[in-house]
């Protein structure tokens, strides 16, 4: 609930900052090792959302690939969950670059062009 509160909280800043009465899709990155489950932020997201200006929109969920990148060669690779080690070397001393984040990626304000989803740094 935190977190759907957290993202709710951005997107009502996001649609006050560009004059934006509604917001029509919310797009999020949620990693498979962010610790967030996706089922249950779309529960969240369908109580919270009421009453705000997001009422109506739609709650889109990515699943970025989880990469690693090696300590010793450098490497970077997509890997499995339970698996990351590096898929060049084989070594386990590795540092994750991608497939932890929870972040808000974008969001598409009502009136705006459904191919130009305003995407976040």
């Amino acid at each position: 609930m935190s977190i759907c509160q957290s993202l709710l909280a951005q997107v009502t800043d996001i649609a006050i900052e560009r004059g934006a009465g509604a917001v029509e899709r919310i797009t999020v990155e949620v990693g498979l090792l962010s610790g967030v489950e996706s089922l249950l932020l779309v529960n969240a997201f369908e109580l919270l959302r009421i009453r705000s200006c997001a009422s109506e929109a739609v709650l889109s969920i990515e699943r970025p690939p989880i990469t690693v990148r090696c300590m010793s060669c450098a490497a970077q690779s997509r890997v499995a969950p339970d698996r990351l080690i590096c898929s060049v070397c084989g070594e386990f001393r590795t540092r994750i670059v991608s497939g932890h984040e929870c972040r808000l990626s974008g969001v598409q304000l009502a009136g705006m062009d459904p191919g130009s989803v305003e995407r976040l740094p």
